[in-house]
């Protein structure tokens, strides 16, 4: 039976949460904040992301990441197929939950689809560099991780 090695996991999951964070934070000083600031000036609400709530999302990817990442890294074989499938199911249970309140709360579709594109994007990318720091190296005939 393989044994999981828990330091790459946990430094891949640390990769995932860099990634991850590195797109959002793109996409929300090019355009996201814009939208989310008409989103919420519509229906006569603040906007709900503070400094407060960006560092709580923050720090709730670490353990997201990680997660991600020792799925993955248990289906060696297939490791960038596990880490795409894993962060499309967070990517639903996050996205399906988020769009009925934001609905619900009678936030504009337009503001919900693009979030969750931008969340696809980033999961997605950064289950990508993850799996990449996972990947296996053959040297000389010996299968070894990747340093």
């Amino acid at each position: 039976m393989k044994r999981t090695n828990w330091r790459r996991v946990v430094a891949s999951g640390a990769l995932w949460t860099l990634v991850y964070n590195f797109v959002w934070g793109v996409a929300w000083f090019v355009f996201m904040r814009k939208e989310w600031e008409d989103a919420v000036a519509a229906i006569g609400r603040r906007s709900p992301w503070t400094a407060e709530v960006w560092f709580l999302w923050v720090v709730l990817t670490v353990p997201m990441g990680v997660a991600i990442m020792a799925y993955a890294s248990s289906r060696a074989r297939a490791i960038y197929t596990a880490a795409v499938s894993a962060a499309g199911a967070v990517w639903l249970l996050l996205t399906l939950p988020m769009g009925a309140y934001s609905l619900s709360q009678s936030l504009s579709p337009r503001v919900i689809v693009w979030d969750s594109f931008v969340n696809l994007v980033g999961m997605l990318a950064a289950s990508l560099a993850g799996a990449w720091s996972q990947r296996e190296v053959v040297q000389a005939g010996n299968v070894d991780r990747a340093a």
